[in-house]
């Protein structure tokens, strides 16, 4: 029962509902009285499954309307028309000249150092 079809969900819960009932009247016509009808392994087993099919059915809704929802935004977003401001590009900042001077300079003294030696 893994399906995601509103359509198949709806189906599975028919055919859940007809099996309760049909469990139901059964144990009836054995002259069990409502509690001990409810108590049975079966109702409660089909009970559940037919939890699990409405909680899935309401899941399945909440997935279309936000899909609408988004749709629809999408829509209007594109409907109105664009702002085209001219945008200011940010520039990398250069690092200071002093800073790449340095660099120079320490390879500058290894050079310097070694033919000394």
């Amino acid at each position: 029962m893994a399906s995601q079809s509103r359509e198949t969900r709806l189906k599975q819960k028919a055919v859940l509902e007809a099996k309760l009932k049909k469990r139901q009247s059964l144990l009836a016509e054995k002259g069990l009285d409502e509690k001990k009808i409810a108590r049975d392994v079966l109702v409660k087993a089909l009970k559940a499954e037919l939890k699990k099919t409405a909680v899935q059915l309401r899941a399945i809704d909440a997935h279309q309307k936000r899909t609408e929802d988004l749709a629809a935004m999408k829509a209007e977003r594109l409907a109105k028309p664009r702002e085209e401001a001219p945008k200011a590009k940010k520039a990398a900042p250069e690092p200071p000249p002093e800073a790449k001077a340095k660099k120079k300079k320490k390879k500058e003294e290894k050079t310097e150092e070694a033919p000394k030696e």
